[in-house]
């Protein structure tokens, strides 16, 4: 995991966080860590990254619903 942390911090420049496309399976692989990866493989990638993106989303609106509570 902190490979991939790192690679994300090298590279935040060049993150698009406007994007309204999903990351494709050519994007995953073609990242040197994936690039021997099935489809199949790159695929699992995209639905891990997914159902993480959506669990982070999730805590943060909870955590700010908390705060607001009296």
């Amino acid at each position: 995991m902190d490979s991939i942390l790192n690679l994300v911090m090298e590279n935040l420049d060049d993150l698009d966080f406007s994007r309204l496309t999903e990351i494709t399976i050519k994007e995953v692989k073609d990242l040197p860590m994936f690039k021997h990866y099935s489809d199949a493989e790159a695929q699992e990638v995209i639905r891990t990254l997914k159902r993480f993106s959506e669990i982070i989303v999730q805590d943060h609106f909870k955590k700010e619903n908390q705060e607001k509570k009296p």
